[in-house]
């Protein structure tokens, strides 16, 4: 039994605690907490991007080419019950209706790109004096995050 409570007494949290576990535990939630705030970004971002897709997709679908489908509710009601099947909720006929209302309101105004290099649909060929021909380089913040904004 001493040698139980030896072992305790050496590894005892408030004997091992050095002076800046504070600041380090400060800098380390910090740290949590941005992370955190971006992947909730990002996923948002990818969020918005899907349901545009979902709704081009759905329009597409319903008019193949004609102004105006005759038959989206019902369209939207055996997706609705097909998705909801396969990935739960989130995928009623409202809310369907609702992406497919977002895609039409936004699909005039500007592109939303799957991927930040679907900015780009050819890289530019530049002639070296050389006589080599090399890849231009694609611009890209220090972050590696793309520029584009929504206005």
């Amino acid at each position: 039994m001493k040698k139980t409570s030896a072992i305790r007494k050496t590894s005892s949290p408030a004997k091992a605690k050095p002076a800046t576990l504070p600041s380090l535990l400060t800098e380390v939630r910090q740290l949590i907490h941005s992370a955190r705030r971006s992947v909730s970004t990002v996923v948002d971002t990818f969020q918005v991007m899907t349901n545009f897709e979902i709704g081009r997709r759905i329009v597409e679908h319903e008019q193949k080419g004609a102004k105006r489908a005759a038959y989206g509710a019902e369209l939207l009601k055996e997706l609705s019950t097909r998705l909801t099947e396969e990935f739960g909720r989130g995928f009623s006929k409202s809310n369907l209706a609702s992406i497919r209302a977002f895609f039409l309101l936004w699909s005039d105004r500007l592109p939303i790109f799957q991927t930040a290099s679907g900015k780009f649909t050819e890289q530019e060929i530049i002639q070296t004096p050389s006589g080599q021909s090399q890849l231009a380089e694609i611009a890209q913040t220090p972050s590696g995050k793309s520029t584009f904004t929504l206005s």
